[in-house]
This record gives structure tokens, C-alpha cells and sequence, in this order.
């Protein structure tokens, strides 16, 4: 079974049961129906904002690069409906047994009621979502061990999906700038060396030419 409809199917059954509750608390106590509708409201927000918020902080946990991430925005999106389809229609059987579970019809529940259900359910699912990874990333890097530091306050470089960290090595002071400077000398002056060699050889050997050509008249 997919996570997705796992997640919803268990979503559609805390909304039945909170519908149910709730019209047995409507049948007892009518005087105070709106006190109790907006408890059930809130149960079924905060049931919708706790668990995208824990799927979004594990993915973030999990995942450091956002690309390599899962797409937890379809994901709800499709157990929302799932459980807005669900629960509309197993709370319209219970209205047969437990009156005030649901007051409308099977079409009622299954088109406006679902689409209702599903709106209601994905603004805090993608809320859950983004605050979730939010404190994910939070919590890696504050778990994650300090970068060493040279004794100029400088990192080490760290590439994209690299294991080991590049060292950069330099010198310090005085002495590295004299010693880089005396390689970059050491090296321009032994091209100008092999350079100078060269000409010298082609004169060298335009000369032995001259004199043979001499010494052959």
C-alpha cells in the first residue's frame, strides 16, 4: 500500500470518529453545538498540521540536498482526498446509527463535502510541510559537527557530495610570499633558459654549416 493512502485513510478515520463525537455531543448537549464544532475543527486541523510537520522534519533530516527530496506537497494533497472522500462517505453510513454524524446526502458528502474537506486539509498539511523542514534544517546543522578552521578563520573547501574535505594548503608570513615568489622566478627563469639554449644551438649548428660550406670550396 502506497504511504500516501496509508496516511489518508488514517486521516479519514480521526475525521469519522470526531464527526461521530461530535453528533453525539450535538444530540446530548444542543445548547452548546458551536463550542463543540469548533473543538472538532481544531482536532482535525492540528490531526492535519502534526503529521506533514513530522514528515516534512525527517525529510529535511534525511535529505540535506533540497533536490534530493520528496514532493510531500502531492503527496498530502492525495491523502487529503483520500481522506476527505473517505470519511464523507463512512460518516454518512453512521448517520443511520449515530444521528447528526452527517446531515446531508451520499452525493452531498461525495462532491461538495470532499472537495470542502480536502481544502480544509491541505492549507495546514502544506503549513506542517514547510515549517517541518524548516526545523529539520535546523536541527542538522546545529547536530552537525564545526568546520575546522586555519589560523586565518578560513574553512576548508567542502565540494558537492564530497567525503573528505580539500585541504588548502599556504604559507604564511613573510616567508611564503619570498618563497612563492622565488618559485614563480625559479620557473620563468628556467624558461628562459631552455628558450636562450635553443638559439644557441641554431646558431651553433648555422655556423658548423657556414664553415663546411667554406672548407667545401
Amino acid at each position: 500500500m502506497d504511504l500516501w493512502l496509508l496516511r489518508g485513510l488514517l486521516l479519514a478515520a480521526v475525521i469519522t470518529f470526531v464527526r461521530a463525537v461530535l453528533g453525539i455531543g450535538i444530540y446530548t448537549w444542543p445548547e452548546s453545538g458551536g463550542a463543540q464544532r469548533t473543538i472538532a475543527l481544531i482536532v482535525v486541523l492540528l490531526a492535519a498540521l502534526a503529521w506533514p510537520f513530522l514528515d516534512g522534519r525527517r525529510d529535511a533530516q534525511e535529505n540535506e540536498d533540497p533536490e534530493d527530496r520528496a514532493d510531500l506537497t502531492l503527496f498530502w494533497l492525495k491523502a487529503a482526498l483520500v481522506a476527505a472522500l473517505v470519511s464523507g462517505a463512512a460518516s454518512w453510513l453512521l448517520s443511520f446509527v449515530i444521528p447528526g454524524a452527517s446531515v446531508q446526502s451520499l452525493i452531498f458528502e461525495l462532491t461538495i463535502g470532499t472537495g470542502f474537506v480536502t481544502l480544509l486539509l491541505s492549507i495546514p498539511a502544506q503549513i506542517g510541510i514547510l515549517s517541518g523542514r524548516a526545523y529539520g534544517e535546523y536541527s542538522r546543522k546545529r547536530s552537525a559537527p564545526a568546520e575546522e578552521e586555519d589560523e586565518f578563520g578560513r574553512h576548508h573547501i567542502q565540494a558537492h557530495h564530497q567525503k573528505e574535505p580539500v585541504a588548502v594548503h599556504h604559507s604564511s608570513g613573510i616567508e611564503g610570499a619570498y618563497s612563492s615568489r622565488a618559485e614563480s622566478q625559479s620557473r620563468s627563469s628556467t624558461i628562459e633558459d631552455d628558450e636562450y639554449s635553443d638559439q644557441d644551438f641554431a646558431a651553433e649548428q648555422a655556423r658548423i654549416d657556414d664553415d663546411e660550406r667554406r672548407t667545401g670550396r
